[in-house]
């Protein structure tokens, strides 16, 4: 499935696209595709170190939320 969309572009760059393919489509979905991964990667390098901001270990905080009494998973799946 595509979406067709209308979008401006400076002359120099769309010039320039079109000599590397006829499919500018194509040209742009691939950009695109690649912008997106670069900030998923910007998002996910900016979240390293959150953890370490907090007085218990990631691992001690998952833990205590794995104990019972904690959370009763048996009991919230028989809720009404």
């Amino acid at each position: 499935m595509s979406v067709k969309t209308s979008i401006n572009i400076p002359d120099d760059i769309f010039n320039e696209a079109k000599k590397l393919s006829d499919n500018f489509s194509f040209v742009v979905a691939e950009a695109l595709k690649e912008y997106l991964r670069r900030k998923k990667v910007e998002r996910a390098m900016s979240s390293f170190g959150k953890w370490s901001k907090r007085e218990k270990e990631s691992a001690d905080i998952v833990n205590e939320l794995r104990k019972e009494g904690k959370r009763r998973y048996a009991d919230r799946a028989h809720r009404h």
